[in-house]
């Protein structure tokens, strides 16, 4: 428990935010004071240069300064040793607040996910990271080194920063709103020092294949439309599929093929697509009654036969997510060239699938064998590995390789 002073001066309690890493914090230091007691710095100068730091930095960093100087005491005159250790907590707590978001970014900002596999296995190791690089602090001069050690060093993240800088000595708060949400991504992607990742960016329509901090692909690709609008989320790739079957999704196969099913079965030879059983078995579609099915009641489900005319293409990134959502070749190659490419149903088809496969795959692909479109072929699954972190974002600010920041409509109306 922290406190802060009321107009009359007195003291009045309020809860840390951060009260394990607090504790852990205090524990290695024996219960010594920190920014207060003996060697905390002459005159308070640690005390002036984290609230300086507050002031001048994090807004620069796309942070709330007033997240942070709102979790220090309102007064620090005339304190008694008791009054000396709840202010000491509290400067701790908010400079605790502040690195956690500098370090990995502040999770109100970043962009909203209904689902994560990855981050909440580092929660732990994070805080105790940034509780040990606080540790090591002794003077205003380490402090303020620490800020820029937390921060990625990444080019595409400076080149954000610096754009930031610009932005608000312009004033443009749209663009301020874009570039705060994207350095808090960058943050998060970047913290968890992953030897491989993916990044794709719903907004810009492209993917981006990190190697630690250096971009090794950059490729378009093509999201859901807005209708259908593809997820946001954190994930792991753990198969490559070669000459996949597409599985439909249900609300795809009742609401869009089964009323063309209904008035003729050619729309099942077109599309390549077979019928299929509770059980796996393809049926016969000839020997079924279709006019009696409905949406509710259609028992079956449909499949779509591999090969290069498959939805899918012929190679398919598995993704553990809870959704029925997949990186994935086409069969419709000319959307790559549009401007705006939003057409799916919510996957997320990728312009240069074997080029991806053959970086997180220990053995390359044969190239001839996915182009020979072989019918009737079986699908493969290649294991990855170690499973490749997967972060499916919103930006719709992106820096590119040369440096610059380029900005891009908000075509689902999320910001």
């Amino acid at each position: 428990m922290a406190t802060s002073t009321n107009a009359q001066g007195r003291f009045i309690s309020r809860p840390l935010s951060n009260p394990s890493m607090v504790d852990a914090f205090y524990r290695q230091r024996e219960g010594r004071l920190f920014w207060f007691g003996a060697g905390a710095g002459t005159e308070g100068t640690m005390r002036n240069e984290l609230i300086r730091i507050f002031k001048e930095e994090a807004v620069l960093q796309g942070l709330d300064s007033l997240k942070y100087l709102s979790m220090l005491p309102a007064t620090i005159a005339d304190l008694d040793s008791s009054e000396s250790e709840v202010c000491d907590r509290m400067f701790t707590d908010a400079a605790f607040a502040y690195f956690a978001d500098l370090y990995g970014g502040d999770p109100r900002v970043r962009t909203r996910v209904g689902s994560d596999e990855i981050t909440g296995k580092y929660g732990m190791i994070d805080r105790q990271y940034i509780v040990d690089r606080l540790s090591e602090v002794n003077s205003s001069a380490l402090l303020k080194a620490l800020v820029p050690a937390l921060e990625p060093s990444q080019p595409l993240y400076l080149s954000l920063k610096d754009e930031l800088q610009k932005q608000l000595e312009l004033g443009d708060r749209k663009k301020i709103a874009s570039l705060v949400i994207s350095l808090n991504n960058f943050r998060w992607f970047c913290h968890f020092r992953f030897k491989n990742f993916i990044v794709v960016n719903i907004a810009s329509a492209e993917l981006n294949y990190f190697e630690q901090d250096s971009v090794i692909l950059n490729m378009r690709i093509v999201a859901g439309k807005p209708s259908t609008m593809t997820p946001r989320f954190v994930t792991y790739c753990d198969q490559v599929i070669l000459y996949p079957y597409w599985n439909v999704p249900r609300s795809i196969a009742v609401n869009e093929i089964l009323p063309f099913c209904k008035k003729s079965l050619v729309v099942l030879d077109i599309l390549k697509m077979q019928v299929i059983n509770s059980k796996g078995e393809i049926v016969d579609p000839k020997r079924l009654d279709w006019k009696k099915f409905t949406a509710k009641n259609f028992p079956y489900r449909f499949r779509q036969s591999t090969g290069c005319d498959n939805a899918l293409g012929v190679i398919k990134f598995n993704l553990t997510s809870p959704y029925s959502v997949y990186l994935h070749d086409t069969n419709l190659k000319s959307d790559f060239k549009a401007e705006k490419r939003y057409f799916s149903h919510g996957c997320i088809r990728i312009e240069q699938p074997l080029e991806l496969a053959n970086e997180i795959l220990e053995d390359k692909l044969d190239e001839g064998f996915l182009k020979a479109s072989i019918k009737g072929q079986q699908p493969i699954a290649k294991k990855v590995a170690e499973p490749v972190p997967v972060f499916v974002l919103y930006m719709t600010a992106e820096a590119t390789a040369s440096g610059a920041v380029k900005y891009f409509p908000d075509v689902y109306g999320l910001l």
